[in-house]
């Protein structure tokens, strides 16, 4: 009994094979996922029927007179029916079960990695937004005392080469130790106050673990906020306080600044200026629930204070 059963499975085969290809490719995507349940319960059960009665025709022309049972069996029968759909459709339905598991899996995975890398070139834009006036007005300055041949002019030189190396490499990395990014907020603190002169009085204090990972060019953004619109204005001896405080796994950045005393208290749309929008967007990118960042003002000052979780 058991050779004639492999021999009419294997005979079915190619039957089977072409039922899936029709479930997957045709019953499923164009009626049941465009919600036609009535065409494709219809489908289904005409399909089923074709399989039975096409397994039972192999046994009727051949198969049967093979094994010399001709005649002894009815050619299809309810219980035949629903056992030959069974066997066919249960373990279709569980490749098919699979299939979409694993599709659903391949699709989780694009969505992720597109997801990752739009941050990547969002993060890298943020990060690629030098602010144009610093930028231009150390070369002015650097121009001018080339010019005049200043003892000053070789260290700002290296300087603005720190800076600029900084921002074009070091920023593509994910995190840099906290000790890079206070080196580079150093060469900007010099290069400013040889701009401004005695004129500028800052305060740049550093305490604890700089080893910390930080997402590069963040504090330096907080810092050139400051200068943005703490020292360009009319102030006469403007002022900048920087503290920078690493211990065990946060960061915590404070920076207060004067402001120009008609200046008033900053509406909310100047809060949120292009240079604080870019770091709250880059915290929100790099940190996401894993920041806190706090922006108080009264009519003289405006500070920052920024909190940051460096544990993933």
């Amino acid at each position: 009994d058991l050779y004639p059963r492999m021999l009419a499975n294997l005979v079915n085969v190619p039957l089977f094979m072409a039922a899936y290809y029709l479930l997957k490719h045709v019953q499923i995507p164009h009626l049941y996922n465009r919600g036609k349940m009535g065409a494709f319960i219809l489908s289904l059960l005409v399909s089923s029927l074709a399989i039975a009665a096409f397994c039972r025709l192999n046994g009727v022309l051949w198969m049967d007179r093979l094994f010399g049972v001709e005649g002894k069996f009815p050619f299809l029968t309810p219980v035949s029916y629903v056992v030959k759909t069974v066997r066919f459709y249960t373990p279709a339905m569980a490749i098919l079960a699979w299939d979409a598991h694993q599709e659903r899996r391949r699709e989780l995975d694009r969505i992720q990695s597109l997801e990752k890398e739009k941050i990547a070139t969002e993060l890298k834009f943020l990060k690629g937004q030098i602010n144009p006036h610093f930028l231009f007005n150390t070369l002015n300055n650097l121009y001018s005392y080339v010019l005049n041949q200043s003892p000053k002019a070789p260290a700002m030189i290296l300087q603005l080469s720190g800076i600029l190396d900084y921002v074009l490499y070091k920023s593509q990395q994910k995190t840099v130790p906290l000790s890079e990014e206070i080196s580079t907020i150093t060469n900007f603190l010099k290069l400013e106050q040889t701009r401004y002169g005695e004129r500028l009085q800052v305060d740049f204090k550093t305490a604890g673990d700089l080893k910390l990972p930080v997402s590069p060019l963040i504090l330096l953004s907080l810092v050139e906020n400051a200068f943005k619109h703490g020292a360009s204005g009319d102030i006469d001896q403007p002022q900048i306080q920087i503290d920078l405080v690493g211990e065990e796994a946060s960061i915590r950045c404070r920076v207060w600044n004067t402001k120009s005393r008609d200046q008033g208290e900053l509406n909310d749309a100047f809060k949120e200026g292009i240079g604080l929008s870019n770091i709250r967007r880059q915290l929100n990118l790099s940190y996401p629930n894993r920041h806190q960042l706090d922006i108080e003002e009264d009519s003289v000052a405006f500070c920052v204070n920024l909190s940051i979780n460096t544990r993933p």
